[in-house]
């Protein structure tokens, strides 16, 4: 039976979406609970501020301001543990840590060299070169220094420790030298103009397409459009050597985890509450972005998609001894809801006059009527058209619109 602070903490909660082990939002995930408060999520404290009783039990006012007493919190989650019956582990199958279903745990995540980090990508060319110059010993050569080019090095700030380094990387940065290109051609702007929601003012509306370090360019563009973007889709260079991105030998993969990881943070920011993110890759990041995509967006909300599958002489040459092929590409798909459904996609097509039942429930049962024996067929297109709801086929052929 729940204590009364339990009862509380479990009705404060229930707007959040991601706290719950059951899709009633009776039982609550500890864990997951847990690294939420740990990481000072902002929707979470504030759900605990909002209720008074929690309030008073799990924080402390020091000099005018609310202190939250994680220590309190994860005491009384571990007394009360919510996961610990053994009605519900009987009844549940899965992986477990000794003492925990892994699907509950969200300390279950990628780690990776840097992880903690922010890449600072810079460069001196678009190739991912660095150019130096370097000193000419020979007195005699007319030429005191020779330019050389050498693959840049990966510069790593902590975001512990550099404070400064990341905040001037992620302030915001005035954008410059913009062109426009029409069907004549590219045009030199003058005056850029924006409505109140940051959009280009424009009839047609313009598209902006921003040319540079992405990451730069998200942040400069989070204050005016945090929680609006509806769409995110990214296409990211894929780490194959053959992409014309290039990264430091020694950090190759982990720095490719970290690139990823600080964009798609910003990207979730960006994201409406109806937003969906969609990440194209290969298969050779997919496992390890996919880890990484839930443990950002969780993985409840997650669909993983192929775009395409080797066939034809690929698949002939595996019968004939040769390697495994490969699929060829992955688009991993999140939605910042859980709630999120597609818009239905329709498609106009001739009428199908199969749609002939009118179905209606009178006096506590069914009553079928065939309309087309009733109606010539203008009149029962115009009465199907304005009584869906009610109007069904007993065809099996119907699965395309418009079918015969």
């Amino acid at each position: 039976m729940k204590t009364g602070i339990q009862a509380e903490l479990t009705q404060a909660l229930l707007p959040h979406e991601k706290v719950w082990a059951n899709e009633e939002k009776t039982i609550l995930a500890k864990n997951i609970l847990l690294d939420l408060v740990e990481k000072t999520d902002p929707a979470i404290i504030g759900l605990l501020l909002g209720n008074d009783d929690l309030k008073r039990h799990f924080f402390v006012e020091v000099n005018g301001v609310l202190v939250f007493k994680l220590q309190d919190f994860r005491f009384f989650l571990d007394k009360h543990s919510v996961n610990n019956s053994y009605t519900k582990y009987a009844n549940r199958i899965g992986l477990t840590d000794g003492s925990r279903f892994l699907k509950d745990n969200s300390d279950i995540v990628l780690d990776f060299p840097f992880k903690d980090c922010v890449l600072n990508g810079g460069q001196s060319t678009e190739e991912g070169e660095e150019i130096y110059f370097k000193r000419n010993n020979d007195q005699s050569d007319s030429q005191l220094y020779t330019k050389l080019t050498q693959k840049r090095q990966e510069i790593f700030f902590n975001q512990t420790l550099a404070f400064d380094e990341i905040d001037r990387l992620f302030d915001a940065k005035a954008f410059s030298k913009f062109s426009r290109y029409t069907a004549d051609g590219k045009q030199a702007v003058g005056e850029i103009k924006r409505h109140s929601d940051g959009f280009l003012k424009g009839v047609p509306a313009e598209n902006l397409i921003i040319k540079g370090n992405n990451l730069i360019a998200l942040h400069s563009l989070a204050k005016q459009f945090k929680g609006k973007i509806k769409l995110i889709y990214i296409d990211p260079p894929y780490n194959t050597g053959n992409d014309g991105f290039k990264y430091n030998d020694k950090f190759n993969h982990s720095t490719w985890l970290t690139f990823m990881k600080n964009r798609l943070e910003i990207a979730k920011t960006l994201l409406a509450d109806d937003g969906v993110i969609f990440v194209q890759c290969d298969d050779n990041e997919q496992a390890y972005l996919k880890i990484l995509m839930d443990e950002l967006f969780h993985h409840r909300e997650t669909i993983v998609a192929l775009t395409s599958t080797a066939s034809g002489v690929n698949a002939v040459n595996v019968k004939r001894g040769e390697q495994m092929f490969k699929l060829k590409e992955y688009i991993l798909f999140y939605s910042k809801s859980p709630k999120f459904r597609f818009n239905p996609l329709l498609i106009k097509s001739p009428f199908n006059s199969n749609y002939k039942y009118e179905v209606i429930f009178e006096n506590g049962e069914y009553v079928i009527t065939d309309l087309k024996s009733k109606m010539n067929n203008t009149e029962l297109e115009e009465y199907c058209l304005n009584n869906p709801k009610n109007i069904f086929s007993l065809e099996k052929n119907n699965s395309k619109a418009g079918g015969k």
